[in-house]
């Protein structure tokens, strides 16, 4: 099973596309399953963008909700504490139930990009404002957190009697693949949307 989709708006060389085997299908659903489940993926990713000071995440979780989060490092059950941060976590965990579902669906790949381009937008409306660097470290946060998941419960899984099994380095380029895609997608709806107000606001000035 291949599923394909470029973005016209990026070069050629670096394709917006998913190419998946029927055994990495079967991988990520059952790793994503066994790893949101050995730990709460939302609320470590949330302790990791916390915990990076490049992302200041934590300085906008603080202007978002008006808690005052202090400099200490931070733990999964601490981001429980804060509901931003918690709403943040849980957020995330379902978009990325959604991203699974749609795995076995031939055009999955489209409908993931366009549930990214959705969320890209939304981030944009709620004014949480991405540099690049932004993007980078919530790639590495989230890539990190499954990862580490799948280290504290082993990630071969057994279904149907049969043993999906994947060494370390081929599920992280494989989980590295989706991430990547759905970064480069949410990416992409910031942008159009950012470019959309843009030209509202100068057709604005522009009829005045």
């Amino acid at each position: 099973m291949a599923l394909t989709q470029e973005c016209n708006t990026e070069p050629s060389s670096a394709k917006n596309a998913l190419n998946f085997t029927p055994h990495e299908i079967r991988y990520l659903k059952f790793s994503w399953e066994k790893a949101s489940t050995a730990v709460d993926i939302g609320c470590e990713l949330v302790a990791r963008l916390l915990n990076d000071n490049r992302t200041r995440f934590r300085a906008l979780i603080e202007s978002h909700s008006g808690d005052l989060l202090g400099s200490a490092d931070f733990s999964a059950e601490d981001v429980k504490k804060y509901r931003r941060a918690r709403i943040v976590a849980n957020g995330v965990v379902m978009f990325f139930n959604q991203v699974i579902s749609e795995l076995d669906d031939p055009s999955s790949a489209e409908h993931i990009a366009h549930l990214s381009q959705k969320l890209g937008a939304s981030h944009f409306r709620m004014k949480v404002w991405f540099q690049a660097e932004n993007w980078l470290c919530v790639k590495k946060c989230l890539l990190d957190a499954i990862m580490s998941a799948l280290t504290e419960k082993k990630s071969n899984f057994f279904a149907c009697g049969k043993t999906i099994a994947m060494s370390e380095k081929k599920a992280r380029d494989v989980w590295y693949k989706v991430i990547q895609f759905v970064i480069q997608n949410m990416k992409k709806g910031f942008l159009a949307e950012a470019l959309s107000v843009d030209s509202s606001s100068t057709s604005s000035i522009g009829s005045e």
